[in-house]
């Protein structure tokens, strides 16, 4: 049976070539589409022990509907790595990260010619 965490690898594969484009969320989260899923991954922080971690989420739909799955990994986690690599990527996907170094470096080159 698979599960949630076996999308793990695909979604980074996919993400790292650009064929799966992230949108920002609230707070620390992130999103995708695709077909009539919605995958979103966040980071959290437990507020008894201070414990980070990332969680990824499922839904079919919209963003009303429940999530079907979710799972979470803490830092303490050995899976942990994996998902954080996902959500760096989806951060910068969101984010245009890599458009906006271009950017800055475009126009460093610009005020500073070699």
């Amino acid at each position: 049976m698979k599960t949630l965490e076996d999308l793990i690898p695909k979604l980074s594969d996919k993400t790292r070539d650009g064929s799966i484009r992230w949108m920002p969320g609230p707070n620390t989260q992130y999103k995708t589409e695709f077909g009539k899923f919605r995958v979103h991954v966040w980071k959290w922080q437990e507020p008894e022990d201070e414990t980070e971690g990332i969680s990824i989420g499922l839904r079919t739909g919209d963003d009303n509907n429940p999530f079907l799955d979710v799972i979470a990994f803490d830092t303490y986690s050995s899976r942990y790595s994996r998902l954080d690599d996902l959500y760096s990527m989806a951060r910068r996907s969101a984010l245009q990260i890599d458009l906006i170094i271009e950017d800055a470096d475009a126009e460093l080159d610009k005020m500073f010619p070699s």
